[in-house]
């Protein structure tokens, strides 16, 4: 057996265990040690002072928890097999070229079926995050804006203050940083720009893999995301007629 092989089978057998060990699923506790139920409040009742509908709803609400959670291992589990699976093919590639191992996660790996109907591509991003000079670059930009900007200009002066905005405790970094495209001469403007560049500093990187798939088949067809957020998911009439049936998706 070659090294590519024994490679696969060892990562086949990995996922499966993991996603054997995920599939058990408990019930979640509401009963003390004489099967009260717990109410909301964290007290005990008998269960017969449970009406029936709450009864049923608590049951359907335990079942689609559990399967919720289950589910989310499942993802969990099969998310770190595919990173693991795309880096290690790129360590394969590596090796066959007397090339070093990786030994950092980062850049861009676009792997493709041969048709290339399927491909599954891995995304990493810098997390940008900025100190406390960015504040001065603000009140550098205002006093740009003061000494600039005119009637006419009220709207582009709107633009650039809207970039400063706070949305969940954050400013957005690639409106920050798309500030510096504009071609503005200005020695205060400069001089803010350089405030940016001093303020930026990378916190971080954040991975991202998706999935992709040409419907039926086609070689030439659109390429579309293969949906794993259960919000974003959508489910057409075939589908649950699908579902109806017992049969799978």
């Amino acid at each position: 057996m070659d090294f590519i092989s024994i490679h696969r089978a060892a990562k086949k057998a990995a996922l499966l265990s993991t996603q054997k060990n995920i599939t058990q699923g408990e019930k979640m506790p509401f009963l003390n040690d004489k099967k009260h139920w717990r109410k909301k409040d964290g007290e005990f009742i008998h269960p017969d002072m449970v009406s029936v509908d709450k009864q049923l709803e608590d049951e359907v609400v335990e079942k689609l928890i559990i399967g919720a959670i289950n589910l989310q291992n499942g993802m969990k589990a099969f998310k770190i097999a595919a990173f693991e699976e795309c880096y290690g093919f790129v360590d394969l590639l590596r090796q066959k070229y007397n090339m070093e191992r990786i030994t950092s996660k980062s850049g861009t790996v676009v792997l493709k079926s041969f048709d290339g109907t399927k491909v599954v591509e891995i995304q990493v991003t810098k997390l940008i995050s900025f100190d406390q000079k960015l504040s001065l670059a603000k009140e550098k930009i205002d006093e740009y804006l003061t000494e600039k900007t005119t009637g006419a200009d009220a709207e582009i002066q709107t633009l650039i203050t809207r970039v400063f905005d706070v949305k969940n405790g954050k400013v957005d970094a690639k409106q920050i940083l798309s500030l510096k495209s504009y071609p503005i001469t200005h020695p205060l403007w400069r001089e803010a720009m350089n405030m940016i560049d001093d303020a930026t500093e990378i916190a971080g990187t954040k991975s991202y893999i998706r999935f992709k798939y040409r419907k039926n088949g086609e070689v030439d067809g659109t390429l579309e995301h293969i949906v794993l957020d259960l919000a974003g998911l959508e489910i057409t009439a075939e589908d649950e007629e699908k579902i109806k049936k017992g049969h799978e998706l």
